[in-house]
């Protein structure tokens, strides 16, 4: 039995493939052997802390700026630069590569968190909002905290069926008091519900097809749901919840529904 699929917006379920197939580290990944930090105005407790998170660690040359910088936003110097990154002494041995690697780093004023303010939201309380972000009003800036509380925020509208809700964060910083407040301007986008299943491949066996399509009537239709959808893979597809590898949400606008397409093995 052979079920093809529609042409339709294809949206990946980036989040939850990415946990079942790590991606190939690239074959130009340098070791850090040691990692120094150019610069006299680093406090030394800062200054071991970027260089422990880095240290011993493979990354694309490429990457050592952003890395070392994002280390040091995490540390609340929220516009530090960082720049001229060098490698020296480059070993290869059994193709691990290695080198000592050095920057140079303006770390510039470290800043704290003020208010987090969200602009365009209906749908939730602001205190609610503002609990998905791990960051404590008066710590110090966190660049990576920000980033969890915004995945956070995506999440709760997700479980809601909000899929194609947006958020840009901007910061208003205060240079006098060295305070950064964060204004999330939000889309709440639309609510989807669960539309039809589509398979695609051949069954395994005859009649697999069917079984799927009928045990989707308990699914179809209602608010689209990841942990749904997760709990319906689990009871219903051979290989559980492993099986969202071989699963696309097909996005249609009007009426706003997500059609589930399976990729049989």
């Amino acid at each position: 039995m052979r079920i093809a699929a529609g042409i339709l917006i294809l949206v990946s379920l980036t989040a939850a493939r990415s946990e079942q197939i790590p991606n190939p580290a690239p074959k130009d990944e340098v070791r850090v052997r040691t990692l120094t930090l150019v610069t006299d105005e680093l406090p030394q407790a800062d200054r071991k802390l970027v260089v422990n998170s880095l240290r011993n660690q493979a990354y694309s040359p490429g990457e050592f700026e952003e890395l070392v910088r994002l280390q040091l936003r995490n540390l609340g110097y929220a516009y530090a630069r960082v720049e001229d990154a060098e490698l020296t002494s480059v070993r290869e041995q059994n193709k691990d590569k290695s080198a000592d690697v050095s920057v140079k780093v303006e770390p510039g004023a470290q800043y704290r968190l003020g208010s987090i303010r969200f602009k365009g939201a209906t749908l939730f309380p602001p205190e609610q909002l503002r609990s998905q972000f791990p960051l404590q009003t008066g710590s110090f800036f966190c660049a990576t905290s920000i980033q969890r509380g915004l995945e956070r925020l995506r999440t709760l509208y997700e479980e809601k069926g909000y899929i194609n809700f947006g958020a840009i964060p901007k910061t208003e910083a205060d240079d006098a008091h060295h305070i950064i407040d964060l204004v999330v301007d939000m889309d709440e986008g639309s609510k989807f519900v669960f539309g039809h299943l589509v398979l695609d491949g051949i069954e395994p066996h005859a009649g697999d097809g069917q079984a799927l399509v009928a045990s989707w009537s308990n699914v179809q239709g209602k608010t689209y749901n990841p942990e749904l959808l997760q709990n319906w893979l689990a009871s219903n597809w051979p290989g559980g919840k492993e099986a969202l590898n071989r699963m696309k949400a097909l996005q249609e606008t009007e009426p706003h529904q997500v059609n589930i397409r399976l990729q049989f093995p």
